[in-house]
């Protein structure tokens, strides 16, 4: 009987444990469209994005990216088909330079997320002339943080005094194609995707104005400045999710829960009887 009733509460264990699993998140995409503020994503449950545009006058002479200017909002555009374009004070609304680039202005889009995500692939929708781009996440302290504070007035060379670390500058991205990201792991709620500055880090490992490796326009001319729109971003996020019971898992609970009492009250009623026995005889 005592293996009857362990094996009983084992059951009632197990099923009430399964209504309470520990999740961990795969992928998740988050796809560029209309929605700018508390965006959601398709793919396994995760937080929410929201989206915004910052733009800084900068000058490029010799292949060298020298900033004029601090880091002002600037209007996030959405392009059908395309993805996010960043439309700069000047108000560059002409192709090319109606997307995320580094002609004349650097252009930047701010990623706020819920919680923390370990972003791991961008996506373009569209491209110009170059396509490098720089990814940098914000690794300081968050708390009592305004985001905004952490980026307006700041230069391309002095956002990574402000909490903002590069995670890395890419190469060449193609339209449509996933590209590998963060290769170091680093999960953060603020994100960054910007046209490639070598301001940022990261070396150049092409010729200045040519469309092979991390390269820097040069002069007036588009050759080698980078034009891109963002796509999509996809990353992971891990959380302890309390799922609903289901009504299987409830009755399998209450089952065994009430086989554990009937086994009890039946032991305790012999014990019950043997006493009485034994008081009838004494």
């Amino acid at each position: 009987m005592r293996f009857a009733t362990q094996r009983l509460m084992l059951c009632a264990a197990f099923a009430l444990g399964a209504a309470a699993p520990l999740v961990a998140h795969a992928d998740a995409t988050w796809t560029a469209s209309s929605c700018t503020t508390n965006c959601s994503e398709s793919g396994d449950p995760a937080p929410n994005v929201s989206y915004s545009a910052y733009s800084a006058a900068i000058n490029t002479t010799n292949g060298a990216y020298v900033s004029t200017g601090g880091f002002a909002s600037s209007t996030l555009a959405f392009y059908s088909g395309g993805g996010f374009g960043v439309v700069a004070p000047s108000g560059d609304t002409q192709s090319p330079n109606h997307s995320l680039d580094n002609y004349g202005y650097q252009d930047l889009i701010l990623l706020k997320f819920d919680d923390l995500v370990k972003l791991t692939q961008v996506k373009i929708g569209w491209s110009q002339y170059d396509s490098d781009i720089s990814v940098l996440a914000y690794t300081g302290n968050t708390s009592g943080v305004n985001v905004a504070n952490t980026i307006n007035g700041k230069t391309a060379s002095t956002l990574t005094g402000s909490g903002w670390s590069l995670v890395g500058s890419y190469a060449d991205l193609v339209t449509g194609t996933n590209k590998a990201i963060n290769a170091q792991g680093v999960s953060s709620s603020w994100w960054i995707i910007t046209a490639y500055n070598s301001q940022l880090g990261g070396a150049p490992t092409g010729g200045d104005g040519s469309t092979s490796g991390l390269t820097r326009g040069l002069g007036t001319n588009y050759a080698g400045y980078d034009f891109v729109k963002l796509y999509s971003v996809s990353g992971t996020a891990t959380t302890t999710r309390q799922n609903v019971p289901e009504p299987a898992t409830l009755a399998l609970s209450a089952v065994a829960l009430l086989g554990v009492a009937g086994v009890r009250r039946q032991r305790q009623k012999r014990v019950n009887e043997r006493a009485e026995g034994e008081r009838a005889q004494g």
